[in-house]
């Protein structure tokens, strides 16, 4: 059993090597980060640290974090301009000063270029619920009837985003 795991792990860096390394920006929904990304010929993985940012500027205090999968749509590869689908997962608690993990499904377009791709999508997905005391400060939360008023059920998110990333 062993053999066959050494196996398997020495096959994976050929199985799924890189056509693309990306790096560049990207913003969701307020959240603005460098978007890291990973695409293999059909597939791409991106990760994007990101900081809220809203009419006052960036706001340093709270990280943010987005990441997901594509896949191309129309079996091209992903190295070729054309619509994809996918997972996002992070934290979209946006302006509130609170994590709320949430996650959905991706749809977009990509248009590549030798040196460069424009990404645009939206997901449509959920986020997490949330008791009082585990974002509002717990003398808001003193009662049973505060409790109840202020707990946050998991609520449907539409997330828009775009992302400009240089290509290796």
């Amino acid at each position: 059993m062993r053999r066959w795991l050494v196996s398997l792990f020495a096959l994976l860096p050929f199985s799924a090597q890189a056509d693309d390394a990306l790096i560049g920006l990207g913003y969701l929904n307020g959240l603005v980060g460098v978007n890291l990304e990973w695409a293999t010929t059909q597939n791409s993985f991106f990760v994007m640290p990101a900081y809220y940012v809203d009419s006052s500027g960036l706001d340093t205090d709270e990280f943010r974090w987005a990441a997901g999968w594509r896949h191309k749509m129309e079996r091209g590869m992903m190295d070729e301009s054309g619509f994809y689908t996918g997972l996002m997962a992070g934290d979209f608690g946006g302006e509130r000063h609170y994590e709320r993990l949430g996650a959905g499904f991706e749809i977009g377009h990509q248009w590549v270029k030798p040196y460069s791709r424009w990404t645009v999508s939206g997901v449509i997905g959920a986020v997490e619920a949330l008791e009082c005391a585990e974002y509002k400060a717990a003398f808001r939360c003193d009662s049973e009837e505060e409790q109840e008023q202020y707990d946050l059920d998991v609520e449907p998110v539409v997330i828009l985003g775009i992302s400009y990333s240089f290509r290796r």
